[in-house]
């Protein structure tokens, strides 16, 4: 293989898999993002794309879980207050963190070396035997333990389908698991029981613009108004 075609194939493997990691968040979603050493928060970049900001996580960490969550863009919380119930999740995810480190580990060592060292056909598919039985071993505990995944055996399919079509994408499995999990919390309730300090002050900054934006959209001292400066004021006081 000439060094030509191993660089485009690098870079597409590359490109696919940055491309399935990215996220477009809503003006009152953030991603809350879980690590052994605690939680953190981003409400994703600067930039925008219609209308929406663009998240990529580390390309690095893809055995850390990712969470969705929202609050109310008028400031007033419908449901009944729920508890955050990540716990069984992350248990079973870190089940799954290994293959998918083996995983990186392939692509981010393995495959370079067959490309550009090695250059042997051969190599290149004893390379992808490898890759593709370390994404059936995680698939298979992806279905083992589906249900404190709370994973319907269609959303597993979905999942195995992703990740078999596309190599790439199957790095991206404990970020998709994260993702599909029906957050039905006031983010007042994660800020308060989950959140260290440095990721409560990177939530109350994102509030802080994001709300402000809001206002601009609402009469001033009106019912709408008021409930938004007591949302913020909450997170305000919590880091007091």
């Amino acid at each position: 293989m000439i060094l030509h075609d191993g660089l485009l194939l690098l870079g597409g493997v590359v490109a696919l898999y940055l491309y399935d990691s990215a996220l477009l968040l809503y003006h009152n979603e953030v991603i809350l993002i879980s690590s052994r050493r605690g939680c953190r928060i981003s409400g994703g970049s600067a930039f925008e794309l219609g209308g929406r900001y663009v998240f990529l996580p580390l390309p690095l960490f893809p055995h850390q879980p990712l969470f969705r969550l929202t609050w109310p863009q008028q400031g007033v919380f419908d449901g009944s207050v729920q508890p955050v119930r990540f716990h069984r999740v992350r248990v079973a995810l870190e089940v799954i963190a290994p293959w998918t480190l083996l995983l990186l580990a392939l692509f981010v060592v393995g495959l370079p070396y067959v490309l550009f060292v090695s250059r042997n056909a051969t190599a290149l598919l004893a390379w992808l035997a490898v890759v593709y039985a370390v994404i059936v071993v995680t698939l298979m505990q992806v279905y083992r333990y589906r249900k404190a995944l709370n994973l319907s055996s269609r959303a597993v399919a979905a999942i195995a389908l992703d990740a078999v079509l596309c190599a790439p994408f199957a790095l991206n499995v404990i970020r998709k698991i994260g993702l599909r999990q029906r957050v039905d919390v006031d983010l007042r309730t994660v800020a308060a029981t989950m959140l260290p300090a440095p990721a409560l002050h990177d939530l109350t900054g994102i509030l802080r613009e994001r709300i402000k934006t809001s206002l601009g959209f609402v009469d001033p001292d009106t019912a709408a108004s008021r409930a938004l400066d007591a949302y913020l004021n909450y997170f305000e006081g919590l880091r007091k």
